[in-house]
């Protein structure tokens, strides 16, 4: 995935949705704007707009919660993730099918953003190069284990690229995995990133594999500033 600085003047959020779940580590917590233009478009800039913006992140705001470490704070890429998570309208327009399957399958809903968010920044029609679909980047594999067929309408890959479905599957397999687990989130994580195999031979620990361990930081990241707001 390509990496996120923190964003230069004026970068639109269709530019910027891209690269919602990459974090960059050590980079220091900048003013972050948002702007609306003429066009209704959103924008985040790290240059002060004028009266017409609104101060979404601010450099201060770098306190470590209760319990936590300020080693251990997410970086500012995850607070930008936070900010452009709640403004996206692709965000809204998945929102309640998130609340709909974090209580159908009992996951937290904010852990379910920050996956999709990272995963693929909230678009539906994303495609890894290894075959994973959609917002939650289900493998075709992972799917027909829940019950998606292909037919003659649809490869299970296109039906993957319904939003509806894809939550559902991709949270009914993260439920799984978080039960499998005990409940301990980054390992869940890990397996829903490398696979539960990978984790069973890693001694049921993170794998020591440079992606996974990178994905279960930025995930975990963004769950704990999400936890954060709504509390």
């Amino acid at each position: 995935m390509t990496r996120l600085p923190v964003m230069p003047p004026w970068r639109p959020l269709a530019t910027l949705g891209l690269t919602l779940g990459c974090t960059l580590p050590g980079l220091a917590l900048a003013d972050v704007w948002k702007v609306v233009d003429e066009n209704g478009v959103i924008q985040f800039t790290n240059e002060p707009p004028g009266k017409k913006g609104q101060l979404v992140i601010s450099s201060n705001a770098t306190e470590p919660l209760q319990g936590t470490s300020r080693a251990s704070l997410p970086d500012a890429t995850a607070h930008t993730t936070v900010a452009v998570i709640h403004a996206s309208p692709a965000y809204q327009a998945v929102h309640g099918s998130l609340s709909a399957a974090a209580q159908s399958y009992g996951v937290d809903v904010d852990l379910l953003k920050a996956v999709v968010a990272t995963e693929s920044a909230f678009n539906p029609k994303a495609v890894s190069s290894k075959g994973a679909v959609g917002l939650m980047q289900v493998m075709p594999t992972t799917a027909q284990r829940y019950g998606v067929q292909s037919d003659r309408g649809a490869t299970v890959s296109a039906k993957l690229a319904d939003p509806d479905l894809n939550i559902q599957t991709g949270t009914r397999y993260l439920a799984d995995l978080l039960k499998l687990f005990g409940g301990q989130t980054e390992l869940a994580l890990a397996a829903y990133n490398a696979g539960e195999g990978a984790v069973a031979r890693a001694g049921n620990r993170i794998p020591n594999y440079k992606e996974t361990q990178s994905y279960v930081r930025k995930v975990m990241s963004i769950y704990q500033l999400l936890q954060a707001h709504a509390g």
